[in-house]
């Protein structure tokens, strides 16, 4: 049930005459003195100096073309994904420490990200404007575009924050590093996502994690690099138009269909893009105030079950860690009381807050300037929540998430973002203890996000608490769904049909 709400309309936000030139930006504008989290960086600094003494992962054409020969997605995405660790870790290791240590062996790690190929990993290729069915990657030169994704949205993001803190350290070496730094973000970035309508753009319905985690790093981008006014509103413009696209699909509860492992990707990245655009626009482009930010921050407290567990429909685990100092921003910007106390005890009660996230180099930055508080304290749970759009009812006991009996039951369609066949599908805990649980996810690779997805034990409705009906389980697509749903939150009860959840053959 989509709400076909688009925040920046509705707000009547607009780039025109609001967005800074690059003289005047100054990243993290909301945060009047940047006070560095200690134990934070102590943990950063050690993770650098590991990597002082490990060689940059080499990422081989063959290596490149197993994906496409086997569909295992690990064997190129491990070394592929500890190139960025490094990346990150040395440059914020030598942000907080600014005694020359990390230089050279980040140098290094640049200028073997600029001598890749590509940056988009091999799974995702399938979006590239030049060659999406080649399982080579194509040489980037000024007429030939290249893939815009998550992988490489991210790079895009962490260089543009390598120059503006570590311009003057990266000149000492040589001036060439910097100036092709910010050409390989506009080559591989800016530029695709101005000339290019990807089919994660939310233009043509579906809008998941992709369009709010990619626009994020691309506004970031654009906004510490580029000084072409011209540019830097289209920019502007075509990512709130993306993140219109992106609520546009959300019903009106602010539900997540992606499920709560995916919301620090999804409504959590629509919450850094804000930032970004705050940022860009010294405080001119805020829709904070729109109901609907709200309520898609609020989803995350009314999914958590106790601690660390969480409700975890979709592809989640039940255990997950989340961002505590992202979520009291989040809490504070948005006025919703609940949102912050829930980031205030995450943040205090969590050893530590780092939660580095390798797509979301803006939040991660914030995060090392904005101190853990020592204490926090949760406020009670709601007795009972409905959220209508996705059909999940969830009802408490007590109030004290560690006490009584919880149960979460869903409702909706068997076509919703990463979906498995679990309409029907409750989870029941007790003193904060699992009794009835949902199976959670398994590795990904190709066939996951294709015909065979089903076909996993852990994708099935005999698997999600759910019966067979004379053998038969229940089907995929948005035609499998239950319907005549009703929620009364003051008796705690809920009822759905689910006859349409399984094929007609089930009788």
């Amino acid at each position: 049930m989509r709400g076909n709400i688009r925040v920046f309309r509705e707000s009547g936000m607009t780039h025109r005459g609001n967005v800074l030139p690059l003289s005047d930006f100054k990243l993290f504008s909301d945060m009047e003195e940047l006070v560095l989290d200690k134990p934070v960086a102590d943990v950063i600094i050690k993770g650098a100096e590991k990597y002082l003494e490990e060689p940059i992962p080499y990422l081989s054409l063959s290596l490149y073309r197993d994906f496409f020969l086997t569909t295992i997605r690990s064997r190129y995405e491990g070394p592929c994904f500890k190139r960025r660790d490094m990346l990150f870790y040395l440059f914020v290791a030598e942000i907080v420490e600014r005694k020359g240590r990390f230089t050279e062996k980040l140098a290094d790690v640049i200028w073997a990200f600029m001598e890749q190929t590509e940056w988009c990993i091999p799974a995702h290729y399938y979006h590239s404007p030049d060659s999406p069915s080649s399982t080579v990657p194509t040489v980037i030169n000024d007429t030939m575009t290249p893939a815009l994704e998550l992988y490489s949205g991210s790079i895009c993001g962490i260089f543009a924050l390598i120059t503006h803190y570590l311009k003057d350290e990266l000149d000492a070496i040589s001036p060439v590093i910097v100036n092709r730094m910010t050409y390989q973000i506009y080559q591989r970035g800016i530029r695709p996502f101005i000339t290019i309508r990807f089919s994660w753009d939310g233009s043509k319905g579906l809008a998941n994690n992709w369009v709010t985690n990619i626009t994020q790093n691309i506004l970031l981008a654009t906004a510490l690099t580029v000084e072409d006014m011209t540019i830097r509103e289209r920019v502007a413009e075509l990512g709130m138009h993306y993140l219109d696209n992106f609520t546009s699909y959300y019903p009106e509860d602010g539900s997540c269909d992606e499920g709560p492992a995916y919301w620090s990707a999804a409504p959590a990245n629509l919450f850094d893009a804000l930032e970004i655009l705050e940022d860009m626009s010294g405080g001119k482009i805020n829709v904070y105030n729109h109901p609907l930010i709200k309520k898609m921050g609020e989803y995350i407290v009314n999914f958590n079950i106790h601690d660390q567990y969480f409700i975890n429909f979709a592809d989640s685990h039940a255990k997950l860690e989340q961002c505590g100092k992202m979520l009291t921003r989040y809490g504070k910007k948005c006025n919703s009381p609940d949102l912050y106390a829930y980031g205030l005890f995450t943040a205090a009660n969590n050893k530590i807050d780092t939660y580095y996230y390798g797509s979301m180099g803006y939040r991660n930055i914030k995060n090392l300037y904005t101190v853990r508080p020592k204490t926090g304290a949760k406020t009670a749970a709601k007795p009972a929540v409905w959220y209508e759009g996705n059909a999940i009812a969830i009802f408490r006991e007590k109030s004290d998430t560690g006490s009584g009996l919880f149960l979460a039951c869903k409702g909706g369609t068997n076509g919703e973002g990463h979906n498995h066949l679990d309409v029907g599908c409750i989870v029941i805990y007790s003193n904060g203890k699992p009794v009835i649980i949902d199976p959670a996810f398994g590795s990904y690779n190709n066939q996951y996000f294709g015909a065979e997805r089903y076909n996993r034990w852990y994708t099935k409705s005999s698997y999600h608490s759910i019966p067979a009906v004379d053998g038969y389980e229940e089907g995929a697509g948005r035609q499998f769904g239950s319907k005549n749903e009703a929620c009364d939150l003051n008796s705690k009860t809920v009822s759905m049909e689910l006859t349409d959840a399984f094929p007609k053959e089930a009788g």
